[in-house]
């Protein structure tokens, strides 16, 4: 386990070139956590395309970037003015044009678990007022260019078969719940795509470790583990949950 404390932009400096196998990370939600607050939209992707920027060159040719991202709304502010709501998922894939797309995987929560947009509508039923309940996020499969066959990459490792992999492309998973982080990750997230996507003893990076749950799927699938967490606070939960 190599857990940084810091901005991951500061702290990706000091990861070799190509030293990583696989990246799994969910960037912070635009201005919808008290922890991810940017003056503006923009701003917010400036940041987010110098991080897959930065993890470009960490990352090893041939191997595999997953992000996870959702839609968010800007609350407006006073009754006389909108909402803005964010395409994240879209925004973010323009980010990624360096790499090759593979895969948008649909992460399915119960209906439930999002947020109502329809209080309005549900009194007053006028047509163009009916929003759609939120209960799905996006994560974004990419791979760095190579010009290796990806059969070619396979062989430069020992045989290993992948057991237990989703049939598609939509997951149905429940959100976890923690009383320590606002937007704890499922660990079967992390499962399936350090399965699907590395070898053991592979070199997992997580750049918004949040508290660990990343880690704990890599170290549970024995793959070594770099974390980069901001927050002293969530960084010392994950320090917790990691180093035992």
């Amino acid at each position: 386990m190599n857990l940084m404390l810091g901005d991951c932009l500061e702290r990706m400096k000091e990861i070799p070139d190509g030293s990583v196998d696989l990246i799994i990370t969910s960037p912070p939600y635009f201005n919808a956590r008290a922890y991810s607050s940017y003056a503006t939209y923009k701003e917010y992707l400036v940041f987010i395309g110098e991080v897959v920027e930065n993890a470009y060159r960490i990352l090893k040719e041939g191997r595999f970037f997953c992000i996870n991202t959702s839609a968010v709304i800007e609350a407006r502010l006073s009754r006389s003015e909108r909402s803005q709501r964010y395409n994240i998922p879209a925004d973010v894939h323009a980010l990624m044009a360096n790499y090759w797309f593979v895969e948008e995987l649909v992460w399915v929560k119960p209906i439930g678990a999002g947020c109502g947009r329809n209080r309005g509508f549900n009194v007053h039923r006028h047509p163009i007022q009916w929003k759609a309940t939120p209960h799905t996020e996006r994560i974004g499969v990419y791979q760095k260019p190579t010009k290796k066959l990806n059969d070619h990459i396979i062989r430069e490792y020992e045989r290993h078969t992948v057991n237990g992999a989703p049939d598609g492309e939509v997951w149905e998973i429940s959100p976890a719940r923690s009383k320590t982080h606002t937007a704890v990750f499922p660990l079967k997230i992390p499962e399936n795509l350090i399965n699907l996507y590395s070898w053991p003893n592979d070199v997992v990076l997580d750049c918004f470790m949040g508290s660990g749950t990343t880690g704990l799927a890599a170290k549970k699938l024995n793959r070594k583990f770099i974390g980069i967490e901001k927050d002293a606070e969530y960084f010392e939960i994950a320090k917790q949950r990691l180093c035992v």
